[in-house]
């Protein structure tokens, strides 16, 4: 059909459209592109402790905790009959504290830069943004795997803080190189958080293949995950009623002896994972100084520079706050 109607043309027309514009002539002048106005961002990050834990301000130098160690109540010095002398016992206190540390990074661009991209996106404002974003990587990093031991500048995180608490590690496995998850040692974790009994202060944290492997264990055991409502009106998957909120902070190269986390990243030979169960009340950030976006002042016509800061720490208020079960495969 379409050579019939090629062959219809009279000669003039023929010749008129055997000179129109194609590709090969016209190259990529006559061609207007459009740069879409979104920057994206290349990276994964699930910062879900710092959009679920509570903010609490902070002020001196450190979070100061006064604690209690339970006295002892055994059977034969609380119950008396008529005539016993009552026998005291006390409980035994202690003060600790959480030194505030300071997350801080600052940010530079050039302005001749900005003046030609104008047109396109304010860059420095982008800038930015993107730089919030990589701040909050590193914020929430610390929440879990911060050790002052190997940087003095950093905060505990719960790792550290809760690994240091007896009792409150639960071994899912005892090989160094973990096992499937088990559901009984995961509702061990749980019953070991103080307040495990209302489950709307709980929360579970899992990097996204720990919450697959609990995702495999619920399936196995033909048990199934609801969804509960957490912050903001989002909803996410909960076991046993206790939103399960993915971070990607947690590492799936965890060193772990058989009773206890040894190593934070970089085990390549025996990978392992962990859950770790926090009670909100128990556990939380406090902030000396807020997140603080500060553009500087300028004294070089070249660049415009801010910086991004925060002064805080994670807080384990109640040693029975909150648990990890660890040793789970990432293999």
């Amino acid at each position: 059909m379409a050579n019939t109607h090629w062959a219809s043309l009279d000669p003039a027309r023929r010749e008129a459209f055997e000179r129109a514009i194609n590709v090969s002539g016209a190259g990529s002048v006559l061609v207007q592109n459009f740069t879409n106005r979104i920057i994206q961002q290349l990276s994964i990050r699930e910062f879900g402790a710092l959009g679920t834990l509570d903010r609490k301000p902070g002020s001196g130098s450190a979070a100061i905790i006064n604690r209690r160690t339970a006295s002892s109540m055994a059977v034969g010095s609380v119950w008396v009959a008529d005539t016993d002398s009552v026998t005291e016992t006390t409980g035994s206190y202690a003060q600790t504290s959480f030194t505030y540390k300071t997350l801080a990074t600052r940010g530079k661009v050039t302005r001749k830069m900005r003046a030609r991209g104008r047109s396109y996106i304010d860059i420095l404002a982008e800038e930015m943004m993107q730089k919030a974003d990589d701040f909050n990587e590193s914020l929430e990093s610390c929440i879990f795997v911060g050790d002052t031991a190997a940087e003095a500048n950093q905060f505990d995180g719960l790792l550290t803080l809760i690994g240091n608490v007896s009792g409150q590690v639960v071994a899912n496995s005892s090989a160094a190189a973990g096992d499937s998850m088990t559901l009984a040692k995961l509702d061990e974790a749980i019953d070991a958080v103080k307040g495990a009994g209302n489950r709307s202060d709980l929360l579970i944290y899992g990097s996204f293949q720990g919450l697959r492997k609990l995702n495999a264990a619920l399936s196995a055991n033909q048990r199934f995950m609801d969804s509960t409502e957490i912050s903001a009106g989002f909803r996410v998957r909960s076991y046993d009623g206790i939103p399960m909120i993915t971070t990607t902070a947690l590492p799936d190269d965890l060193s772990w002896s058989g009773t206890a986390l040894t190593g934070l990243s970089g085990e390549i030979t025996n990978p392992t994972t962990a859950l770790v169960i926090v009670n909100k009340r128990h556990v939380y950030l406090e902030e000396l100084t807020a997140m603080t976006m500060m553009p500087l002042a300028r004294d070089d016509s070249q660049f415009e520079q801010f910086d991004i800061f925060w002064d805080g720490a994670t807080i384990l208020a109640n040693t029975k706050g909150a648990s990890i079960l660890g040793g789970i495969s990432a293999g």
